[in-house]
């Protein structure tokens, strides 16, 4: 840091602590008056308090003669405190202690105004600032120590919440994102241990750095154990605090980016999109600025795993996401959703933006040839995507992923290999999907999600009741149970696969018991895949769109 910068600051903040604390000496003479008179334990805490203050925020601030005389009368407190009151010698060196402190604060204030000149600093010094990413909470009951860090620590670029009140210090990691936390260990009320261990119950992850004036191996031990990342000894060096918030908060952010990345693909993980997309709400709603999301599905990716196998498969997903991470401003995420679907979060980016990168996106894939690995054979491939703008009538995650796997579902539809904007959805052909089950409430729950997707859905109670209908008209997908009345549901594909129905749709069989036998001989008659319940409607809906668009 600069040399000159932090002598300004320093003095600056000396100049505040003098003067505040030749204010409060006289009620601190006062009070150690009453303590010595009626032996309170609530006036000995509070003199204690004041004194182990006083040591601190002075020695940092390069007051040593004050954070000397402020030690040698908190040692008193702490060794004699059984006898301050009735042994005189401790009662001189209370009331002397006190009288010299009070001289030291008096004198150094009065040179210092006479001294006193304008602390500014150049614009020429605010140009090296060194910015750094990251936000953080400091927690002191001293008001001019917590002054000189949030400087001290703003001008390395960070933003930097202060308080002296230990509520707000949980409220702010509960409600904020606090990359790392500076925590006073000695404080009335509560000390910096109960703080933590409040912190710790909804929040185990978050750096936290404890400082004190207390030179005991006990509380050190007792930090560390705690969990603390660094143990910080009043006074504080600048240099030193600096060096080690710069690297805790780094090893902080390399172990968050490191959990929410995929291990794979290192594209982020979907848990991390949630966290993403709750901020760029925020900011939507604060500010008005636009945000977009494309889900992204490689076409025909299973048969790239079925002709090249699944080494290769992986190097496609590596190569996919570099690819399309390439063509992304920094602020702009790739996140993989799960197998070869992705997400990509556009922030301050309208719907026709985002879709005209992901056109970009797609010509450079399409362009690329992927060598495999034991000969010259080459493999292309494509992907689909949709896209979706935040905005008034979408105001969840859920809404606005649906409006972009709806964009998907049409692209994949209308021939794959192509890029569809939510505001295209109109006039999109809708699929035909026909449910059958016995038990009414599961048929009319699935009817439900479905219908409110998009799809056209009928029902059929029965094994029966299903070859009328499948007779009747075409359908694109049919939910199949294998245990139905009249005629099972294992007939039924066999009926329908023997016959002349005049459609052939996607079969998938739904079981409540699990039967190996019957899933063999459910997809031998050709059956297109199999689901045993329970199931998660969020599952079924992910696999009926695979499968109507493969």
């Amino acid at each position: 840091m600069n040399k000159e910068k932090l002598y300004n600051m320093i003095k600056k903040s000396q100049q505040s602590f003098l003067v505040e604390n030749n204010e409060q000496i006289t009620h601190v003479s006062r009070r150690l008056l009453t303590y010595l008179n009626k032996e309170r334990e609530d006036d000995y805490d509070a003199l204690y308090q004041f004194y182990h203050r006083i040591k601190g925020t002075s020695g940092t601030l390069e007051l040593s003669d004050i954070s000397a005389a402020a030690a040698d009368i908190e040692e008193l407190m702490v060794k004699e405190k059984g006898q301050l009151t009735s042994n005189h010698k401790h009662i001189t060196a209370l009331v002397k202690g006190t009288g010299k402190l009070l001289e030291l604060i008096e004198e150094q204030l009065s040179d210092m105004l006479i001294d006193e000149k304008e602390l500014e600093f150049s614009s020429s010094m605010e140009d090296e600032r060194v910015l750094q990413a990251g936000k953080i909470l400091v927690v002191d009951d001293d008001i001019t120590m917590l002054d000189f860090l949030a400087e001290l620590l703003k001008n390395q670029g960070y933003e930097v919440f202060i308080t002296n009140e230990p509520s707000e210090a949980v409220d702010y990691i509960r409600t904020g994102t606090i990359d790392l936390a500076l925590i006073d260990i000695v404080m009335p009320e509560k000390s910096g241990f109960d703080i933590y261990e409040e912190i710790s119950r909804f929040n185990n992850k978050v750096p936290i750095l404890f400082m004190t004036g207390l030179n005991n191996t006990d509380v050190r031990i007792e930090a560390l154990r705690k969990g603390a990342e660094i143990y910080l000894q009043k006074p504080l060096d600048p240099d030193e605090l600096i060096a080690r918030v710069n690297g805790s908060i780094k090893k902080y952010k390399m172990n968050e980016e490191r959990d929410n990345k995929d291990e794979l693909t290192k594209a982020f993980t979907r848990k991390h999109f949630i966290k993403q997309f709750e901020k760029e709400k925020q900011k939507y709603l604060s500010t008005g600025e636009p945000f977009s999301v494309a889900f992204l599905d490689l076409d025909n990716f299973k048969s790239i795993n079925d002709n090249y196998g699944h080494l290769f498969g992986d190097h496609i997903l590596i190569s996919f996401v570099d690819t399309v991470a390439d063509h992304l401003k920094s602020e702009s995420k790739v996140f993989r959703f799960g197998g070869d679907e992705f997400l990509v979060l556009f922030p301050n980016t309208t719907g026709d933006e985002a879709q005209a990168v992901m056109e970009n996106i797609r010509a450079d894939v399409n362009a690329k040839r992927f060598k495999l690995m034991a000969d010259d054979q080459e493999c292309a491939i494509s992907f689909s995507s949709g896209v979706a703008e935040f905005n008034e009538s979408i105001q969840t995650k859920s809404a606005l992923l649906e409006k972009a796997d709806q964009a998907l579902y049409v692209a994949k539809e209308n021939g794959k290999d192509q890029s569809v904007l939510q505001n295209e959805l109109a006039g999109a052909s809708r699929n035909k999907i026909l449910v059958v089950d016995d038990e009414l409430l599961l048929a009319n729950i699935i009817k439900t999600r479905l219908g409110y997707l998009g799809y056209e859905v009928d029902y059929a109670k029965d094994g029966q009741e299903a070859l009328v209908m499948l007779k009747q008209q075409a359908y694109d997908l049919v939910l199949l149970d294998i245990m139905l009345p009249k005629v099972t549901g294992i007939e039924v594909l066999k009926t329908f696969k023997s016959g002349n129905f005049g459609s052939d749709p996607k079969i998938v069989m739904i079981s409540g018991k699990h039967s190996e036998t019957a899933v063999l001989e459910s997809l031998r008659l050709g059956a297109d895949d199999f689901f045993e319940k329970p199931f998660s409607l969020d599952v079924l809906e992910h696999k009926i769109k695979k499968i109507l668009t493969s």
